[in-house]
C-alpha cells in the first residue's frame, strides 16, 4: 500500500519534460500573442488555444488547435497580433497534452491587472465565458420562412 501511494506520490512530482510559454505582451498599440514548445527530446503535442476578447464592444472567441512534435528547438505556432480598444481584455487558455496525456492548462490574460489612475475608474466588465467543448460549438439555424 505505501509502495503505491509512493509512486502515485513520485509521478505527480514529476517535472513536464516540454516547456511551455503562452504569452500575451503590448507591441505598440497591438496585444502580441505568442505560443511556444520546446523539449530535450521529441514529444507529440497537441493543443488548443481559446481566446476570448470582452470590452464594451462584446465579446469575441477565437479557436486555433494544432499537432507538432516538440524538440530541442523552439516552435512558435501561434504568433499573432490583436487590435485591443481601449477598456477591453484579453483572456487566452490553453488545453494541451504530450503523447496523449492531458497536461494542466494554461491561462493568460491582458492587461493583468486594473490600472491604478487618479482619474475615474474604468467600470467593471464581467468575468469571461468558460472555454466550450467542441461538441457545444455547433451552430444550428431554423427559419420559418418560405
Amino acid at each position: 500500500m505505501l509502495s503505491i501511494t509512493l509512486a502515485t506520490l513520485m509521478l505527480a512530482t514529476v517535472a513536464v519534460p516540454v516547456d511551455v510559454q503562452l504569452a500575451l505582451t503590448p507591441d505598440d498599440d497591438l496585444v502580441r500573442l505568442r505560443l511556444c514548445f520546446s523539449s530535450a527530446q521529441p514529444y507529440p503535442i497537441a493543443y488548443q488555444l481559446e481566446v476570448h476578447t470582452l470590452g464594451r464592444a462584446g465579446t469575441s472567441r477565437s479557436r486555433q488547435s494544432g499537432e507538432l512534435t516538440s524538440g530541442p528547438v523552439v516552435q512558435c505556432p501561434l504568433n499573432n497580433r490583436l487590435g485591443l480598444p481601449e477598456g477591453s481584455r484579453i483572456e487566452a487558455t490553453l488545453t494541451w497534452s504530450i503523447d496523449g496525456q492531458a497536461q494542466p492548462p494554461l491561462r493568460q490574460r491582458y492587461p493583468a491587472t486594473q490600472p491604478a489612475s487618479p482619474g475615474s475608474p474604468e467600470p467593471d466588465l464581467p468575468p469571461l465565458p468558460r472555454p466550450l467543448a467542441p461538441d457545444e460549438l455547433i451552430v444550428r439555424v431554423g427559419s420559418n420562412l418560405r
